[in-house]
């Protein structure tokens, strides 16, 4: 099993705050770092949070966990 672990920064749609975000991609093949870059490039500049885990998880074909806070509040979105 391969566990990919880094931090992203995305604008929420809900108040213009930019949002820090901790991603855990989990996978049993290997994912290439290139190929993660490559897919948080695609994102839309203004994003929620379960959007992100979903348009990880649909590029990347890895469980992807997303962790961030948004108005004092934990948000853990995972998609497998």
């Amino acid at each position: 099993m391969n566990i990919y672990e880094l931090a992203f920064f995305a604008q929420c749609p809900n108040g213009n705050l930019a949002d820090h975000y901790q991603i855990q991609i989990v996978s049993h093949q290997t994912v290439m770092v290139e190929a993660i870059h490559q897919a948080l490039k695609q994102l839309p500049s203004t994003i929620y949070q379960e959007d992100i885990a979903t348009a990880l998880r649909n590029a990347l074909g890895a469980k992807v966990t997303v962790t961030g806070w948004h108005h004092g509040i934990k948000i853990t979105s995972i998609r497998e």
